[in-house]
């Protein structure tokens, strides 16, 4: 997952943790988190700030959004 600045064009910080490509991800209200989802079964809930994974769910099929 990248984040960018949109203003400047520059890219701001990579969420590194997928095993696959992620499909689909969404910020929250607040800015704060990130929500996203791979192809490789996974949905994860992120810290936009620290990077950090705060949860991650296990599927046994495709995560859809």
């Amino acid at each position: 997952v990248r984040i960018w600045d949109t203003q400047r064009g520059q890219l701001k910080h990579t969420l590194d943790g997928h095993s696959d490509n992620v499909e689909d991800s969404c910020f929250s209200a607040d800015g704060n988190r990130v929500v996203s989802a791979s192809y490789d079964r996974t949905a994860r809930i992120w810290d936009a700030n620290t990077r950090e994974v705060l949860s991650e769910f296990k599927f046994n099929d495709d995560v859809r959004s």
